[in-house]
């Protein structure tokens, strides 16, 4: 189904929305309003901010709206010329409402925050909603919540085919009233970090010239899967020591990784699985590693993941997010199966329990064979992982996401205004 007919579906005329002035704009402008719950650090909000500067200036008005805490990315926002409002603590719903009525949107695109959604209902203004993850970690009343917030959505973009299933099982998302597109990434800030030399050595972490190292790029939050990659380790160091794991990423919930350190230090793998915390420069982590290993249980559409294929690194997924959109018969990866099989059955009680709780796992032997596997076959598995490069450039250009997200915000507006 085209964006065009899809929206056509959708968008049956609805009540008129409430009169106000409304100031004066460039006509050939439109006016869109990205809520987020905060913006200042974290994947999310970086995928919102350079979203809304890769808008076309030309063509879009922006407004990037919180309830939440203004801080770096909202500092980076208003330098690159983007409009950054931080909605006060009290009279929350009386400003926004007044805000609205002074920029009257002719758009809303909101990502993981509901505050806004009554008043866009209010002034009649469309909202596009984001879905960024298998939102399996939703307790009972969050899963509820989102349910009924449905009825102020009128168009989701999700990130996956996993991420859209699992919503439209478990969420009650009516699949026809979602557009998926994929992660992108802004390769040319990529290309440049290429160019610096590296300033990250295998020494400096004691890891030898010959070890084969697999580089887990993800924040110490034990859903990515830690505990599976302990279990695999126990039994590849029982055979074997020339396999490292380096696990780069920052402390989630500090409790978990001071339980997770414990567990390694009483298998004896701190020098097989490390975890030297956040390292600022993705770059460094893949030009001393050999390959990407990500065995979440939940993912939306790794970031990681598509750094890792522009570095041309081969990969190891479970099969959540996108990693069976991106690996197609093992051109450029191993595809594991996850724990739990399929995704609609996960719920956020058994997830902590994977996650949350070390045990032996089914999945585990079959990752320590894709692991042993590439670590046997270094060069082919090199060869194949230049692979994923080409399809960064090909299929997951930010810009080109970027576009697909513009068309869809055309064919909105259009519809809106017939």
């Amino acid at each position: 189904m085209t964006v065009l007919n899809l929206v056509k579906r959708l968008f049956a005329p609805k009540p008129q929305p409430i009169s106000y002035e409304r100031p004066d704009i460039d006509p050939g402008k439109l006016r869109l309003l990205i809520e987020l719950a905060s913006f200042d650090k974290g994947g999310l909000e970086k995928v919102v901010l350079d979203s809304a500067i890769a808008f076309n200036r030309d063509r879009y008005d922006v407004t990037i709206v919180t309830s939440g805490k203004v801080g770096h990315l909202g500092a980076v926002a208003r330098e690159a010329g983007l409009r950054v409002i931080g909605l006060p603590e009290r009279g929350t719903l009386e400003a926004y409402g007044q805000l609205l009525s002074q920029i009257r949107p002719d758009l809303a695109m909101s990502h993981f925050s509901y505050v806004g959604y009554p008043l866009f209902a209010k002034f009649g203004i469309r909202n596009i909603t984001f879905i960024h993850n298998v939102y399996a970690f939703f307790s009972a009343e969050q899963a509820r919540a989102f349910a009924d917030n449905d009825k102020y959505v009128d168009l989701y973009i999700s990130v996956s085919r996993n991420a859209t299933r699992y919503a439209a099982a478990r969420l009650g998302v009516k699949p026809e009233k979602v557009i998926t597109v994929p992660n992108g990434l802004i390769i040319g800030e990529h290309e440049a970090r290429e160019k610096k030399p590296g300033a990250l050595r295998r020494a400096d972490l004691g890891i030898a010239d010959t070890d084969y190292v697999f580089a887990n790029v993800a924040s110490y939050n034990l859903h990515k899967g830690h505990y599976v990659m302990v279990d695999a380790m126990k039994r590849i160091v029982a055979k074997r020591k020339d396999i490292k794991i380096l696990c780069v990423g920052n402390p989630v919930f500090a409790p978990h990784v001071d339980a997770l350190k414990d567990l390694i230090r009483r298998e004896g793998l701190e020098q097989h699985m490390l975890m030297p915390g956040y390292i600022a420069d993705v770059a460094d982590v893949h030009r001393i590693a050999d390959a990407f290993l990500l065995p979440s249980f939940i993912e939306g559409w790794s970031i990681a993941m598509n750094e890792a294929m522009f570095y041309g690194k081969p990969m190891i997924l479970t099969d959540t997010g996108a990693s069976a959109e991106v690996i197609e018969d093992d051109d450029i990866g191993i595809l594991i199966p996850n724990e739990y099989g399929d995704t609609a059955d996960l719920d956020s009680v058994k997830l902590d329990l994977l996650a949350y709780t070390p045990h032996a796992y089914g999945i585990t032997p079959r990752l320590v064979e894709a692991m042993e596997t590439m670590a046997d076959h270094r060069d082919e598995w090199a060869s194949r992982g230049k692979r994923g490069r080409e399809k960064i450039y090909s299929s997951y250009d930010f810009a080109d996401i970027v576009r697909r997200y513009e068309e869809v915000i055309e064919e909105v507006v259009r519809e809106q205004r017939r």
